[in-house]
């Protein structure tokens, strides 16, 4: 028989800044992250907020070999006593093994009071912003003004213009960029510049030595042939289909545990590997 226990439908747990959101059946309104409005100077434009993406990635419980029950955790401090949560203190480091100790409620009075309004106070280049500022996007709908956001909509559409603000979300401020998605308005969360590395500081990449013309060419002919158009539809979670096939077996009483692919030989050069990369494609 199968090892398994009991079959529960366990509720995915929620960060502090986001809800889950699912694609809305016919009869079930949709749940929204965040009410407020979009302000463009006296232009106001009150809007719902809807997470675009979700978490589908496979994660596991862990259980006790013997009675299969969930492995739950004890806090302990280095002196080896056990520490309730009303007995936790926060420290700032300051250096090696030195901080500066706040109390959980210090650090929430810090924390901005979210608002309900995105103020917009510039329009920018959509196709200028570098994606690697992009955090979380948003979903927006209309509430109760659906002139407004359709003007907006247009205009974004005909100008490819993005229009920049801030917003603040469950206590916690960022820059935020409000511009067209596939006929909706959708506004993206960014991540500050001091959370975006830059390649350029470091030494080894600025000391990477040219390549090769032979190189150069062969890998210009591999990218040729493997260029195409992009269809994102064709690639699949692989692990996590594996393991749902593990699971239904595991259920049905047979074990089949997938076969890890054999890979080839190493290549003994990079010229050797271009060249035989290059010869595979023909």
């Amino acid at each position: 028989m199968p090892d398994v226990v009991q079959l529960v439908e366990e509720k995915p747990e929620k960060t502090p800044d986001e809800t889950a959101v699912e694609a809305p059946s016919a009869d079930a309104p949709p749940r929204t992250t965040w009410s407020g409005s979009l302000r463009i100077g006296l232009v106001n434009i009150p809007v719902k907020a809807l997470l675009m993406t979700k978490d589908v990635r496979i994660s596991f419980r862990m259980l006790h070999r013997s009675c299969k029950t969930q492995i739950s955790f004890k806090r302990f401090c280095q002196e080896g006593e056990e520490v309730t949560l009303a007995d936790i203190v926060y420290g700032y480091p300051l250096g090696k093994d030195q901080y500066a100790v706040l109390e959980k409620k210090e650090i929430d009075a810090a924390r901005p009071e979210s608002k309900n309004s995105i103020a917009l106070d510039r329009f920018v280049n959509f196709f200028e912003i570098d994606p690697h500022y992009f955090e979380k996007t948003y979903l927006l709908l209309p509430d109760k003004s659906e002139e407004a956001y359709s003007l907006l909509r247009t205009v974004m559409e005909k100008t490819a213009k993005a229009a920049i603000g801030r917003i603040t979300f469950h206590s916690q401020e960022r820059p935020v960029l409000v511009h067209y998605y596939r006929q909706a308005v959708v506004a993206t969360t960014l991540r500050y510049p001091e959370e975006v590395l830059d390649p350029e500081n470091y030494q080894a990449i600025r000391d990477l030595p040219p390549p090769q013309e032979k190189e150069l060419d062969l890998a210009l002919e591999i990218v040729k042939s493997l260029s195409g158009e992009l269809d994102l539809s064709s690639y699949h979670d692989q692990y996590k289909e594996r393991i749902e096939a593990l699971v239904r077996s595991k259920m049905a009483g047979t074990v089949e545990v997938p076969e890890k692919k054999k890979t080839g030989p190493a290549a003994k050069s990079l010229m050797e590997a271009l060249r035989l990369t290059a010869e595979s494609l023909k």
